[in-house]
């Protein structure tokens, strides 16, 4: 477990990480659905050594008990169906009204914490979500050239729910030991993750191997920054946090996406997604405000 504030900026630190790997994959010219597969699976190696230094110094029975495997695969096939609906849902609807949709997450945790333990939501979560969202929207440019699809709002919802259950499950699996196994458990989440999203990819025919050194170096990026730094940042986050702030937070992610974009590529952002930074950074200090009050 660790402290709310040291929560609050891992938090930040996977939402640049999360806003960095969108970078990368806009550099990318692969099969969107092979490249949810590789980014997973690439990780694998990466993490390993980590795994043997971490192994050799937790008790394994405090650190990894059987809830905390189980939902580690559990909550990595979660994420494989998140890659996969999420990269269709962006096919059909664009990136932006798809990012919009993935982060509908902060409606799902309240409801997932409400249904399993009788948390009821805090009432000005009534108020918030319609504002955050809207942040989120403006921010991400979704009502710019989107196209109303019905499969792919569907696509884009279910992507939601599943990354909304991935984190609902790190959060409760989480072991309860002032010495985790982090990595391990990002090892098997990565492993399960990219498994299902292989799977999903040769099911319905988009599995493709890149064939160009560039594309695997973007990869070999992506899987670092885009796994190992956002849900290290986020598996730990999450066991000092609560499913409402730890859900505002992620949401900041397209406000960095616009930071990063302006620094990388020189790609002002218009006076819309100013507004919607403004909303997102106003949304998150109002929830911040009411869970103090709410204590």
């Amino acid at each position: 477990m660790i402290t709310p504030a040291r929560g609050v900026m891992l938090m930040l630190l996977g939402s640049i990480a999360m806003a960095g790997s969108a970078s990368i994959i806009f550099n990318l010219d692969a099969e969107p659905m092979t490249v949810a597969a590789f980014r997973c699976l690439l990780a694998v190696p990466m993490l390993l050594p980590f795994v043997v230094w971490e192994l050799r110094r937790v008790d394994h029975k405090q650190a990894l008990p059987r809830a905390t495997v189980i939902g580690a695969m559990v909550g990595g096939v979660a994420i494989g169906i998140d890659y996969s609906f999420y990269n269709t849902s962006i096919g059909l609807i664009g990136p932006g009204l798809a990012t919009v949709l993935i982060n509908m997450q902060i409606v799902f945790l309240p409801l997932i914490a409400w249904v399993l333990e009788g948390t009821r939501p805090m009432k000005q979560l009534v108020f918030i979500v319609p504002v955050m969202v809207a942040g989120v929207a403006l921010a991400a440019g979704a009502f710019g050239d989107a196209e109303l699809n019905l499969f792919g709002v569907v696509a884009g919802l279910i992507a939601g729910a599943g990354y909304a259950t991935y984190l609902a499950i790190i959060r409760r699996t989480a072991p309860t030991t002032l010495r985790p196994a982090p990595f391990t458990v990002l090892s098997i989440v990565c492993l399960t993750s990219g498994v299902t999203a292989g799977l999903g990819a040769v099911v319905s025919g988009r599995f493709e191997v890149p064939t160009q050194a560039p594309d695997w170096l973007w990869l070999l990026a992506l899987a670092f920054i885009g796994q190992v730094v956002v849900y290290l940042c986020f598996n730990i986050a999450m066991t000092g946090l609560n499913e409402v702030m730890a859900s505002t937070l992620m949401l900041t992610g397209p406000i960095f996406a616009i930071i990063l974009g302006f620094l990388l590529f020189r790609d002002a952002p218009t006076a819309w997604q100013l507004i919607g930074c403004a909303t997102i950074i106003a949304g998150a200090w109002w929830t911040a405000a009411a869970q103090r009050r709410a204590r």
